[in-house]
C-alpha cells in the first residue's frame, strides 16, 4: 500500500512529485480509501486472531495475517495470457506468486476449472476461450487491486482492451483516462 499524503510536506518528505490531498482540497472517500480499506483489513486480522486464541488453535498474527490474505480470491482458479513471458517459469513470476498468495489456484493452460483469464490483450486464444465459455476476462489490474483492497474486485471494472491508451508499470497496468476504483491512492502513471 502506498503512503497516505494527506499534507504537502508529506509529499516533499518521500519524494512524490504530485499533489497532496489537502492541495487537491478532498480526502479520500470515507468508505473506499485507504485508511478505511486499511480499517476494514485489520478488524478481520483481530478477530481471526482472537478468535484463534480462544480456541487455542493459533496465536500467531502472521498466520492470521496469510489466511485474511487468501480468503481475497478463495474458489478463483487463474490462468494468464501475455502476462508471464513464455520464457519464464510461471511459478516465479511475481504476477503468479501474489495471485496464490490471495487464495486463487493458477494455471498453466485454460480447461475447465479456470473461472478467470487475465490478459493483455483480448486477441489471444486464452482470451477467446474465456469469452467463449463465460468465464471472467480481466486485465492484470484486477489483481492489484485485490492486493490493495483485500477483497475481490468487480470483474466488469477491469477490461481487457487492445491498442494504446495503457500504460504498464511494474506489472500493473492502468487504463489511462478511466477511473480504477479501489486505486485513487496511487501516484498517477500518465
Amino acid at each position: 500500500m502506498n503512503r497516505y499524503l494527506h499534507f504537502a510536506s508529506s509529499c516533499r518528505q518521500f519524494g512524490y512529485d504530485m499533489n497532496s490531498l489537502t492541495e487537491l482540497r478532498r480526502d479520500e472517500r470515507e468508505h473506499h480509501g485507504s485508511l478505511a480499506v486499511m480499517l476494514e483489513v485489520l478488524k478481520r486480522v483481530h478477530q481471526g486472531f482472537f478468535d484463534s486464541v480462544l480456541d487455542g488453535s493459533c496465536s500467531d498474527v502472521r498466520e492470521v495475517i496469510r489466511a485474511v490474505r487468501r480468503e481475497v480470491l478463495r474458489g478463483c482458479t487463474v490462468a494468464f495470457s501475455r502476462v508471464i513471458p513464455l520464457a519464464d517459469f510461471a511459478g516465479d513470476h511475481p504476477m503468479w506468486k501474489l495471485t496464490e498468495r490471495l487464495g486463487a489456484v493458477c494455471a498453466a493452460n485454460a480447461d475447465a476449472t479456470v473461472t478467470h483469464v487475465v490478459a493483455l490483450d483480448p486477441g489471444t486464444e486464452k482470451a477467446r476461450w474465456a469469452r467463449d465459455n463465460s468465464k471472467f476476462l480481466v486485465n492484470p489490474s484486477w489483481i492489484m487491486a485485490a492486493s490493495f483492497r483485500w477483497c475481490r474486485p468487480n470483474e466488469q471494472e477491469f477490461p481487457v482492451t487492445r491498442g494504446r491508451g495503457t500504460k504498464l508499470c511494474g506489472f500493473l497496468r492502468l487504463r489511462v483516462g478511466v477511473a480504477h476504483p479501489g486505486l485513487e491512492c496511487f501516484r498517477s502513471f500518465t
